[in-house]
């Protein structure tokens, strides 16, 4: 491999990364084990990884005509039955073939070859990295098509009458039984002993004969663990429903078997049947998440009310990795996945425990060890008996792909899970057959022998709250973190706990304080909407967590919504990693926040940056609400502005806008069924959603008048009294459309807008267009931004909250000049003629806010305001001149620095013989010494990965150093100049320094 390594390395590869499938001292090996069944002869040659995942399979050339070898079109497709966004390079003598893994791929396709003399050579597992599409991607994507199948296959049961459960139960006994086939587990030699009646294996689902004789030696083989008909008596069972339906009972069946290509007219031509399958390679987490999404599917109502969201294997798999890296228990770790589903979590973990032990001992392991892993060290929780039986066949068959030799099948009989590994936590008295929220694993009825008996609580609970119904449940769990509390010595948090909004993930977390032992590791996918919750109950419960768990480490997945990354999830979500301790006051934990970007995120990966990792102080975070908020919409500069705007206003919106200085504020009425009287709205001019005459001043004369038609809220009369500013609900891109509108006549206005009347207070005119000016400037959006728990997550409106919490100075507090300049920019608002830097600029003074700490407000809202327009061009490759810019700010800001040492600095833009990498390079150098025009050889060894957004090297002798960023705008603004100039300086300015001064 170290010749493959060396060849690879020519097309950015870093070596670390690169897998050598004929090392077989190699724990990675285990990652492709279908890819080696044949030990001598592994499908491909190597894996060129990305964060531990198959970025790139490679082959040479010359093996693709041998024996042992399949053709690059059957590689290709069997490479993407193996379910990653990767790719399949082709090695011919001094290029490089890229060809797309391809469900279908055309016999006629030829690859994007690259040539290691081009300029593009370096910069070709880069660009896949990043999402690029270095050849033609496949459209069909293997995710889809599973679930697709399995949809129709039920589906077409469920048609004949069958109950979710038998639809469950037939459909994974088939894929099962095909597994085996396809593994070659199971041969034609064994049919005599498994369905005697059938012609051949694949027609051991076809009669009700050949099904009993099929589904009993599946249950004597595998100790009747598997999903469980309603009838023990196959015989009578599987002649009733032959009797009754016929073939088409056998249908979906011998489908899946591979033997029925039609799948009715509900399957479009353009996907694959189940004869296309090549089981030999299906990945088992991706069989357990489709399965978890077809229960999803086959009953959205019991979703709805358990609040249950399938996880990704990837994501899963992503957990598993870093919440047992360097785990002090090693490869012998006890984990608990407490709400298991299907088992995504336990075969992750399955996988990842044998590769430890394989580390640890320097063999893979045998079939003895694999099973003491299963029986010994997974356990996991749930309600569901399907469910478990699912995750049961999940495990089986995450066993016989790691074994290496899972022959005969007579051997391979498993202990019976279900009990032992697999928990039944449902409440006492409950009816299997109906499926609602319970307390499940949180519940007093679960065992006692469980608490602090894991190394590791990893998983995925149940998210949405829970509806006013099941009001008892949400008490209990109060109940529960209020008690786990306790006997963590936090006597506050047990008396006044609260479980915020009825939710039920975070009294999982309290749970999991309860199962982990002592110093375990706790990593749980939960609603990213505990991270930035800003009334006083979110917080609290917030609050609590940070002070009650040692938090390590938060992925923050808010920009990833509505992405590939997590299919079918349009709510925020977020990955958290902690020690079972209480913190300490120096105890910190790393956000990171992933960016949104299309092409990667389209592919399923996220960037995860080791530069994008924020420190975060667990007390900092538990004294200031805004402090995660903050440090996701923006970096160590904006929390300092933030603060410092904060500390300069004695009053909040909210604070100062009270009934006793006669002022009123709330949002408007609401129309719904039930009236109440709004006979003192009668005559009022009308203001609806869809007001656009003047962007900030309400035209009375245009307006409808109110009639009287009853309102569901029609608020205090008060709030509609003149003046009034009148705030727009929904937040817009371009302020000059308006986001707030004056009114000197009393209004009836929508929910669409919050009116804030200043008619009692005797500065009344005043108050109002001094609060316009405010809401339109950028400071306003900025710190909405830094602060919102909604604005900048999940949508792009303003909340009544939000204006409220605005930091106000005190009208008293304004000199003559300064009101001055406020009436002028209000004037200017309400003429429709707007000077947008004359009012940011009176604005920031108000808040004495200097111009870096505005140019750090612009660059902020410029990359990170929830708009599409803003989230496209903080993606897009900088221009020249952004560049050029960029480049001055780094020269001026290390200048600045270095010059009081006598040193003058120079930083050019480097240009790169491969143009096309995805980075943009920098030189930096002292007192003239020459920079090194390009980039060095082995450049790509100085990258700490290939998704890193920045890479430094270090020239070995002179004072000299070259920077890579992402050729991305947010990576390329004068700011981030600033904050690299400081990174530079702290890391690398004393060595350049002392060579400067040799």
């Amino acid at each position: 491999m170290t010749r493959l390594r060396d060849t690879l390395r020519d097309y950015g590869a870093p070596g670390r990364d690169c897998v050598d499938l004929l090392d077989r001292a190699d724990p990675r090996l285990l990652r492709y084990a279908d890819l080696i069944r044949d030990v001598d002869h592994p499908l491909v040659d190597g894996v060129v990884e990305q964060q531990n995942h198959a970025l790139l399979y490679v082959i040479d050339h010359a093996r693709l005509s041998g024996r042992h070898t399949a053709s690059v079109g059957d590689l290709r497709r069997a490479l993407a039955m193996r379910g990653d966004p990767a790719w399949l390079g082709v090695l011919r003598a001094g290029q490089l073939d890229i060809y797309a893994t391809d469900l279908r791929p055309d016999p006629n396709a030829a690859p994007s070859p690259y040539p290691v003399s081009s300029g593009e050579a370096q910069a070709v597992l880069p660009r896949l990295a990043q999402g690029e599409n270095l050849s033609p991607p496949s459209s069909l994507l293997l995710r889809e098509v599973l679930l697709d199948l399995m949809k129709h296959a039920g589906e077409e049961l469920r048609g004949h009458g069958l109950s979710t459960d038998e639809t469950i139960a037939l459909t994974g006994r088939a894929l099962f039984f095909r597994y085996l086939i396809g593994r070659k587990i199971v041969t034609e030699g064994h049919l005599p002993n498994i369905a005697p009646s059938a012609p051949t294996l694949m027609e051991c689902l076809s009669t009700a004969a050949s099904l009993a004789e099929t589904n009993r030696w599946l249950d004597l083989t595998f100790n009747g663990d598997l999903l469980s008909l309603p009838n023990q008596s196959y015989p009578t069972y599987f002649a009733k429903l032959m009797q009754t339906h016929g073939d088409k009972l056998t249908r979906p069946l011998r489908a899946i078997m591979g033997l029925d290509k039609s799948m009715g007219p509900g399957i479009s031509q353009q996907r694959l049947d189940w004869g296309d399958l090549d089981f030999n390679h299906l990945p088992i987490g991706l069989l357990s998440e489709t399965y978890e999404a077809l229960i999803e599917h086959f009953d959205k109502n019991a979703r709805r009310d358990t609040s249950v969201y399938y996880t990704p294997s990837h994501i899963a798999e992503y957990m598993v990795e870093a919440a047992l890296h360097e785990h002090p228990a090693g490869a012998e770790a006890r984990v608990l996945d407490p709400a298991c589903g299907a088992g995504v979590f336990l075969v992750a973990c399955f996988r990842k425990l044998a590769e430890l032990r394989f580390k640890a001992t320097g063999e893979r392991p045998t079939r003895e060890a694999l099973r003491a892993i299963l029986d010994k060290q997974l356990t996991g929780f749930d309600t569901n008996a399907h469910a478990r039986t699912l995750a049961a066949l999940a495990l089986y068959l995450t066993a016989l792909e790691l074994d290496p030799d899972p022959t005969p099948v007579e051997a391979l009989t498993f202990h019976k899970l279900e009990g032992r590994v697999l928990i039944d936590v449902a409440d006492p008295g409950s009816d299997p057959a109906v499926i609602v929220p319970m307390a499940g694993s949180l519940g007093e009825h679960v065992s006692e022998a469980y608490r602090g008996a894991f190394d590791l609580v990893i998983g995925n609970p149940p998210w949405t709250s829970l509806k006013s119904k099941y009001a008892a449940i949400d008490k209990r769990f109060t109940a529960h973190c209020r008690a786990i509390a306790e006997r963590r010595g936090l006597t506050d948090i047990a008396h006044g706990y609260k479980n915020p909004d009825k939710v039920p993930d975070l009294p999982f977390v309290w749970g999991a304080m309860e199962w982990a032992k002592p110093g375990g590791r706790i990593a749980l996918a939960l609603h990213g909407r505990w991270l930035f919750k800003m009334t006083d109950a979110g917080f609290a419960a917030r609050r609590a967590i940070f002070q009650a768990l040692a938090i390590t480490g938060i992925l923050n997945g808010a920009s990833l919504q509505g992405s590939k990354v997590w299919p079918n999830m349009n709510q925020p979500f977020c990955l958290l990693f902690a020690d079972n301790r209480v913190p300490g006051e120096d105890d910190e934990f790393v956000l990171v926040s992933p960016e949104w970007e299309r092409e990667l995120n389209g592919k399923g990966r996220m960037r995860i940056d080791a530069l994008d990792a924020v420190p975060v102080n667990l007390g900092f975070a538990s004294r200031q609400p805004a402090a995660i908020k903050t440090l996701y919409c923006g970096t160590v500069l904006d929390k300092d502005i933030v603060a410092r705007v904060v500390t300069r206003a004695k009053h909040s919106i909210a604070d100062f806008w009270s009934e006793k200085r006669g002022l009123y504020f709330n949002q408007g009425y609401q129309i719904a069924s039930r009236a109440k009287d709004d006979t003192f709205l009668r005559g009022l001019p009308t203001l609806d959603a869809l007001y656009s005459r003047h962007p900030f001043f309400v035209l009375d004369n245009v307006l409808e008048s109110y009639r009287p038609k009853g309102l569901h809220r029609p608020r205090d009369p008060r709030i509609y009294k003149a003046p009034l500013l009148l705030v727009r609900k929904g937040s817009r891109a371009d302020r000059a459309r308006g986001r707030a509108l004056v009114s000197t006549v009393d209004v009836a206005y929508s929910e669409s807008y919050y009116g804030y009347s200043a008619a009692q207070h005797p500065d009344g005119d005043f108050l109002v267009r001094y609060l316009l000016v405010l809401v339109h400037s950028r400071l306003f959006e900025y710190l909405t931004l830094m602060s919102s728990g909604e604005f900048g997550i999940e949508r792009r409106a303003f909340q009544l909250l939000d204006i409220g919490q605005f930091p106000l100075i005190h009208p008293e507090e304004l000199d003559e000049e300064q009101r001055s300049a406020i009436n002028t920019c209000a004037a200017q608002l309400l003429a429709n003629r707007p000077d947008w830097p004359q009012l940011d600029r009176t604005v920031a003074r108000l808040y004495g806010l200097s111009e870096l700490d505005q140019q750090t407000i612009a660059d902020t809202l410029a990359t990170r305001a929830p708009f599409a327009a803003v989230k496209s061009h903080a993606g897009q490759a900088v221009t020249q001149q952004e560049a050029k810019t960029f480049r001055a700010h780094l020269e001026t800001e290390l200048g600045n620095v270095l010059a009081a040492s006598g040193h003058r600095v120079a930083v050019s833009l480097l240009e790169s013989t491969d143009r096309s990498l995805p980075w943009r390079f920098l030189g930096v150098s002292l007192n003239g010494r020459p920079i090194q025009p390009d980039l060095p050889a082995r450049w790509i060894d100085a990258a700490d990965d290939l998704a890193a957004s920045r890479i430094t090297l270090i020239d070995a002798h002179e004072p000299c150093l070259a920077v890579g960023l992402l050729d991305r705008y947010r990576y390329w603004t004068p700011t981030q100049a600033r904050l690299l100039a400081s990174d530079l300086l702290w890391q690398h300015g004393a060595l350049l320094e002392e060579r400067a001064n040799q």
